[in-house]
């Protein structure tokens, strides 16, 4: 079942309303214009989609003349959903969606939110370490995915072998649910779940994204999209790149948009704005070592094992190098 995330308006929008404008480039009349109706599936309600959701509530797709929902779907589902036109866009780039993406879907990776991924492992009080997880299960937000596939990789990093845990997929939400009523054992996870873990008690045994360098989050679009709708295209990555900038802008305010978006606490917020501001910078193009670390990292696994891979078969830039070049980025 999908679930689409609510739409709420931030108190800051009307103190940033003109800057917004201006940033986003696109004139006041604009959001009187009839606007372009598209569907963006995102995987959960994480730090990984906050452009995503902010550009969505702070109105900065209506500026650009689109009228966004988003659906919380899994990378399964997503990529079926892409496959036949129920949904325009998948708001992240990752080992799942570039495993599609070289099985046949026609879809590439269009814009990065960031280039490192931001999870940690956390268990239940009785477990100290790794070792004593051995045989235990740890729950990912899904199988197949970037948050298996990062961990996978980080346990081979620090001397451990996968196959001694059960990893079992599960939905964002479930994580720590399951930690408390003892279904897992451990979690995978990221801000903000990651803090409220913390504070119930849960201890950190690893810190996943120091082994794993990795894009999370960005932004997918089908070739139809690329080739056929090249100007809509442009304007979500537009927005999204100018949205992240204005997070990355004000802690103050971002915190508080994060604390209303994601329903956290201030404490919480402010956390997770650390962990986003230290991951978020760049000027949102696909970098083809991005890319090649995600091909990796399947070939890891055994995927895709001795194939060579070209940038340009999984990662179209040229839309997000126009973006970034338009509002001022360094462009290599």
């Amino acid at each position: 079942m999908t679930q689409k995330i609510e739409t709420r308006t931030v108190g800051s929008v009307a103190v940033f309303g003109l800057a917004f404008l201006l940033l986003a480039g696109a004139p006041p009349t604009r959001a009187q214009e009839s606007r372009t109706k598209i569907r963006i599936s995102y995987p959960s309600a994480s730090i990984c989609c906050l452009a995503l959701f902010a550009a969505q509530q702070w109105k900065i797709f209506e500026q650009n003349g689109l009228e966004v929902e988003s659906i919380q779907m899994r990378s399964q589902a997503a990529n079926a959903a892409l496959a036949s036109g129920d949904i325009h866009y998948v708001a992240g780039v990752g080992p799942n969606s570039v495993a599609a993406t070289l099985r046949g879907l026609p879809s590439k990776a269009v814009w990065f939110a960031s280039d490192q991924l931001i999870y940690s492992i956390i268990a239940r009080p009785e477990f100290k370490s790794l070792k004593e997880l051995r045989g235990k299960r740890i729950g990912v937000t899904g199988l197949g995915g970037t948050s298996e596939v990062a961990l996978r990789i980080a346990l081979e990093a620090v001397g451990e072998n996968p196959k001694s845990f059960i990893i079992i997929g599960l939905g964002g939400p479930q994580l720590l649910a399951g930690l408390e009523g003892g279904t897992i054992e451990a979690a995978q996870i990221n801000p903000p779940a990651l803090y409220f873990g913390k504070r119930k008690g849960f201890h950190e045994l690893l810190d996943v994204g120091a082994h794993v360098q990795m894009p999370l989050g960005g932004l997918t679009a089908s070739n139809t999209s690329i080739q056929s709708r090249a100007a809509e295209l442009k304007r979500v990555v537009r927005s999204m790149q100018v949205t992240r900038r204005m997070l990355l802008q004000s802690k103050e305010k971002s915190a508080d948009f994060i604390m209303r978006a994601l329903k956290v606490d201030r404490e919480t917020a402010e956390d997770s704005y650390e962990d986003y501001r230290k991951t978020s910078g760049g000027n949102g193009v696909p970098t083809r070592e991005g890319m090649e670390k995600i091909v990796k990292s399947l070939q890891m696994l055994g995927q895709f094992a001795g194939k060579k891979i070209a940038f340009e078969e999984i990662a179209d830039a040229k839309i997000a190098r126009e973006v970034a070049k338009e509002l001022g980025y360094k462009i290599e």
